[in-house]
């Protein structure tokens, strides 16, 4: 979609990069930035939301740098891959990692499956299907399901899913994803 009121040099103009601007607001803390920018200030708000989607695509390429290149965070699986960024990826930004790594063209037709430290005593998880994933595998009921059965909590819809966790129950609740994963169908192309 392009916005036509829009000055043409703008990162507001084209529809993917405003809502990636509003997406860097929410993530990074600054909603508010992106709500005046939303209501019409074309000054002070929207030099600070360019500063912030300079900051969060300069995070988002650290993350995504430091898991590639500590490749002891990546466990492969047959249909499936699964991320350890505790200590890398801030719970706020696990659906935006795992989405990226979902559309990278190595990854195509596996399931993926990230996590992070959540707050407090937890664990965030967030799981997509790549491109070209014939799975039947639901992850909403993947993720809803497991995690309801170690006390913890979980949903989504059939392609991108989370769960949260307390710590104690991580064991647990990979070995219960491992072991669905690969009943559900992720081990086998169809």
């Amino acid at each position: 979609y392009t916005f036509p009121m829009e000055d043409r040099r703008s990162f507001l103009r084209e529809g993917r990069e405003f809502s990636t601007m509003l997406n860097s607001c929410g993530r990074i803390g600054r909603s508010s930035i992106g709500i005046a920018v939303c209501m019409g200030d074309r000054n002070m708000a929207m030099m600070e939301a360019e500063t912030i989607l300079k900051e969060y695509r300069n995070r988002i390429r650290e993350y995504m740098n430091t898991i590639s290149n500590e490749r002891w965070r990546t466990t492969k699986g047959k249909g499936y891959i699964m991320i350890n960024a505790q200590g890398v990826v801030p719970d706020m930004m696990t659906g935006t990692i795992s989405s990226l790594i979902a559309g990278a063209p190595k990854n195509v037709g596996k399931v993926i499956i990230l996590r992070a430290d959540g707050d407090g005593n937890t664990v965030k998880f967030s799981s997509r299907k790549a491109i070209g994933c014939t799975s039947d595998i639901n992850l909403s009921r993947l993720m809803g399901e497991g995690a309801r059965g170690v006390g913890g909590v979980g949903g989504g819809h059939s392609m991108a899913a989370g769960a949260k966790i307390t710590k104690d129950k991580m064991d647990e609740f990979l070995k219960y994803l491992e072991e669905n994963i690969a009943v559900s169908g992720a081990d086998s192309p169809k």
